[in-house]
């Protein structure tokens, strides 16, 4: 059989379209990433669907699956040919990361927006500069959700000399944090706060009567999205005799309302409050519906101011507190921190109230 010379060259070129559609077909038949973000990457894939392993930093195809540590997250298939994976912990801005799907390597990289602001402390309470030795609770408001990934790594009580106090703080594996995100309890560690238990007989109290010590946040603590604070705060107090009175809403000043007016409604305390249980405890009530508003607290003047979103009426309004609010060293309205458990409570209403009338 004899082919002539037009006959080869309409073979090769049939044959170079036929590579050439196996080859675009072949590439469209290999996994894309479609979309990413912190929270995040999506990728299209054809044919089964598999897991996603997502490692940190640009990893070549020599990579093997003992020699790093991918990235603790979950693959969610989000429907025909797509599917998504989500962090545990948000991916790191201006951080590469590597997406293994089958035989597939991608990368990509989560740029930070440009007027992204940095994570600040906005609030520590008590602010104050002086607090009894038993003090149970400190709170750091934060300017934006923090991370709260071995956050306790980063917050420290100092002593005179600047040396880091060891058992000061409770370390909970899921640190108490505010649904938001932005308000973080700091608990002192109770076994040693607390009267007749081991920690407390073995190493004594966390803070001695008289001596000064520090609240220190490192610059290295991280936003929700990986983002360093950069600049470290630092709460100096002094440490006063220990508080074991049962505290009482009695001697509350609290200050008149004027109608018509969205002046707030000023109350002077006789000794700071617990910056958290106010929150959950206080409640201001008109003609038996809440008074929506926001409060503020000022622990340093032992002093709250209620800003209503609505002008004042005329009537008479009720600040309801509930019995758990309590004082800087834990004691509540109804039985004191510090005291055997064995001991029977003495009956009490679940909530105290004062009444304000607004003419």
């Amino acid at each position: 059989m004899v082919i002539n010379h037009q006959q080869l060259w309409s073979a090769l070129f049939i044959g170079a379209l036929m590579i050439m559609g196996l080859l675009e077909a072949s590439a469209q038949r290999s996994p894309e990433i479609l979309n990413f973000s912190s929270s995040h990457v999506t990728i299209a894939y054809h044919g089964d669907a598999a897991d996603i392993t997502i490692l940190k930093g640009k990893h070549s195809e020599q990579y093997t699956q003992g020699e790093h540590r991918s990235i603790i997250g979950r693959s969610i298939e989000k429907g025909q040919g797509t599917i998504t994976f989500k962090p545990l912990v948000p991916f790191n801005y201006d951080k590469p990361y590597t997406v293994i799907y089958g035989s597939t390597i991608l990368y990509f990289t989560v740029e930070q927006a440009k007027d992204r602001s940095a994570i600040e402390v906005v609030g520590i309470y008590p602010n104050n500069r002086q607090v009894p030795a038993n003090i149970l609770k400190w709170y750091v408001r934060f300017s934006q959700p923090v991370n709260p990934v071995k956050i306790y790594d980063h917050i420290h009580f100092l002593d005179e000399v600047g040396n880091p106090i060891d058992g000061s703080i409770l370390n909970l594996k899921a640190p108490l944090l505010s649904a938001d995100g932005t308000l973080l309890t700091i608990w002192i560690e109770p076994g040693r706060q607390k009267q007749l238990l081991g920690p407390n007989a073995r190493l004594g109290s966390v803070f001695e009567p008289h001596q000064h010590y520090t609240l220190h946040i490192d610059g290295a603590i991280k936003d929700i999205n990986g983002i360093e604070m950069g600049t470290s705060v630092r709460h100096q107090f002094i440490i006063a005799d220990t508080d074991r009175v049962k505290p009482t809403i009695d001697d509350w000043d609290v200050g008149e309302l004027q109608a018509h007016t969205l002046e707030p409604l000023e109350i002077a305390l006789p000794e700071p409050v617990d910056y958290g249980s106010l929150i959950d405890a206080f409640g201001l009530y008109y003609e038996g519906d809440i008074v929506a508003g926001s409060l503020k607290y000022d622990s340093n003047g032992s002093s709250m101011s209620f800003h209503p979103e609505e002008p004042w009426q005329v009537g008479a309004y009720t600040v309801r507190i509930m019995q758990h609010l309590e004082d800087l060293a834990g004691n509540n309205l109804r039985h004191l921190f510090d005291r055997p458990i064995t001991k029977e409570l003495p009956e009490e209403p679940r909530e105290f109230a004062l009444e304000i009338i607004c003419e």
